[in-house]
């Protein structure tokens, strides 16, 4: 049965990201206690802790002790094993299903889950030696994607696309170290992104549909509102609050999707928990991702949701010039500006992100070449 937790208790947050950072903020401003684990000590959260426990390694001790001692916990995507959250699941709070929990740190899993609920996934194959390879690729065909099962592993995201038979042995490599799933490769005309929060009432907020791209100025951008025609939509809506009803979802699930130039939609991958793209939320919705998040989490209700923006990107503060983000920062009123500065670190070396803000992706682009905040002279 979820819990509620009052005002006064302890979230505690595994990470050392902005988002757990910015979840951090959201927890205090509700009037709650945030404990903090991390595996570095220059981190943003800090700033925003009760108390903070740094540790090299997410070992059995470590996570028990800071188990024992908060009222629910989230955690970062992409940290912890199945045994971890079943372990930390017997201290407290972790609002997480065992279908949720497998999900979140099996690739596999989380294919098979999205296949048997009639949703439309690459082809794949589970692979644990070269044989498997070859014979997968039989029917998966080139080009493909080998992928590491675990999440949670050092080499996680580094994927090997296979061409050919050329590329065998640096995928036979790769399966000696860990078991894999081989996917197919999906011809996709467009990615877009879709994140879901619900909460223990069954109450449930859909965001716009965001894009994330990069840009050959800035880098890294997130974009909203995605450029999808209505039918495509109502379809990625539609499998978005079906996956988080299906899930039993409390708090955030990210979803991203792959549409190719017939508007065939498959889903590339689905997370649940913190994700740094959120922060365009910022400034350009009536709520912000982490907000309702932590409401979500901890038995709120959840609130009703206004774009206060026809459209905005957002784009990390390392891409951009700093001095012309500050200049920005003193003069406006319609961008917001989420800034760190992370104790130990130099005043000037700030993190964070811009959100930039206007009636069209155009119109936002239109005001990044005027302030010229993508500019470095020499």
């Amino acid at each position: 049965m979820p819990e509620k937790h009052y005002p006064g208790e302890t979230v505690g947050i595994i990470g050392n990201s902005m988002a757990s950072a910015l979840l951090a903020q959201s927890a205090g401003k509700l009037g709650y206690r945030v404990a903090s684990l991390v595996t570095t000590e220059l981190n943003p959260v800090r700033q925003f802790s009760s108390w903070q426990t740094v540790t090299q390694r997410l070992t059995d001790e470590v996570l028990q002790q800071f188990g024992s001692r908060v009222d629910v916990i989230v955690t970062e995507k992409n940290l912890l094993t199945n045994r971890d959250y079943l372990l930390l699941n017997e201290l407290t709070d972790l609002p997480l299903s065992e279908d949720l929990i497998a999900i979140t740190t099996d690739r596999l899993i989380e294919k098979a889950y999205l296949d048997s609920i009639k949703a439309l996934v690459a082809p794949f194959s589970m692979v644990t030696n070269l044989s498997d390879i070859k014979e997968a690729v039989e029917y998966i065909g080139f080009p493909c994607i080998l992928k590491t099962t675990q999440r949670h592993t050092d080499h996680a995201h580094d994927h090997i696309v296979l061409y050919s038979e050329d590329d065998f042995p640096e995928a036979e490599a790769k399966v000696e170290e860990s078991t894999c799933i081989l996917e197919a490769w999906i011809p996709a005309e467009k990615k877009a992104s879709l994140t879901v929060i619900r909460n223990e009432r069954g109450e449930v907020l859909i965001y716009p549909i965001f894009e994330v791209i990069q840009s050959e100025t800035t880098g890294t951008q997130v974009r909203y509102p995605a450029s999808v025609q209505a039918p495509i939509e109502q379809e990625i809506n539609r499998l978005g609050l079906m996956i988080a009803e299906s899930l039993n979802l409390i708090g955030s699930l990210t979803i991203q999707f792959l549409i190719t130039s017939a508007g065939v939609i498959y889903i590339n991958n689905a997370s649940i928990g913190l994700n740094e793209e959120a922060i365009f939320t910022i400034g350009s919705m009536s709520q912000s991702h982490f907000d309702v998040s932590l409401r979500a989490l901890v038995g709120l209700p959840l609130p009703e949701l206004r774009p206060l923006s026809k459209a905005a990107i957002a784009i990390p503060i390392a891409s951009l010039n700093t001095e012309k983000v500050l200049t920005q920062y003193m003069l406006r009123t319609d961008w917001s500006f989420v800034l760190f500065n992370p104790m130990g670190n130099q005043p000037q070396d700030l993190m964070g992100h811009v959100i930039i803000t206007g009636d069209t992706i155009a119109g936002c682009e239109r005001q990044i070449e005027l302030t010229e905040i993508n500019r470095f002279d020499d």
